[in-house]
């Protein structure tokens, strides 16, 4: 199965140097690999004490960071530079065999999905803001997927207000992808207590 994904994204690289497959083919072939299996597969290398391959796969994930740093709003760049050079980091240290607990692992990857979050949740902001519902939308929705999979790595529960919030995001995501008449005050408070969430929680698990 990987060499026929490995197969299908050559070929198509192939054809879009061609100028016969668009862009869009590409980006889809590439999401394929989620950063979640990436995360996953560097935990499983490390427990298993293949330190090298768990390295491997967190600068991985450093350099999906960093490429999404590149793309990223102005307010989200930041914290997505820095989530790069931390998984860098702990990338260099897991090779050396300094990582003495897989928690340290965890906690940088709950980080790394707060940076998403909050990146996702600034772009749904802005495109909401030019009046672009349906992109809002998808924008938010990864922005509340990413922030409970923050919540998943760090090993913590989601409280009563946080997950009041995200669920109050949620139904905002569904009814802006559709197009749904919505309150711009309404949207505006949804979105805004969304964020505070993401930033608090941010903050509880920032890197001591």
């Amino acid at each position: 199965m990987h060499r026929l994904k490995l197969f299908a994204v050559v070929a198509a690289f192939t054809l879009l140097a061609a100028g016969i497959l668009p862009t869009t083919v590409i980006a889809a072939l590439e999401s394929q690999s989620s950063i979640e299996q990436t995360f996953q597969k560097a935990r499983q290398n490390y427990l298993e004490k293949n330190m090298d391959s768990a390295a491997q796969q967190i600068q991985k994930s450093a350099s999906y960071m960093k490429a999404k740093a590149v793309k990223a709003s102005d307010k989200g760049k930041e914290a997505l530079y820095k989530s790069s050079k931390e998984l860098e980091k702990l990338a260099d240290d897991v090779k050396k065999g300094t990582v003495t607990s897989v928690k340290r692992i965890e906690e940088t990857f709950a980080r790394a999905y707060v940076a998403l979050a909050a990146d996702s949740h600034f772009k749904s902001t802005e495109l909401w803001a030019k009046k672009e519902s349906a992109k809002a939308g998808d924008a938010l929705h990864s922005a509340n997927k990413y922030f409970k999979r923050s919540f998943a790595w760090a090993g913590r529960k989601i409280e009563k207000k946080t997950k009041e919030a995200i669920k109050k995001s949620e139904e905002l995501s569904l009814q802006l992808k559709k197009k749904s008449t919505v309150v711009a005050d309404d949207v505006g408070k949804r979105l805004k207590d969304a964020e505070n969430e993401i930033e608090k929680f941010g903050k509880r698990i920032a890197a001591k």
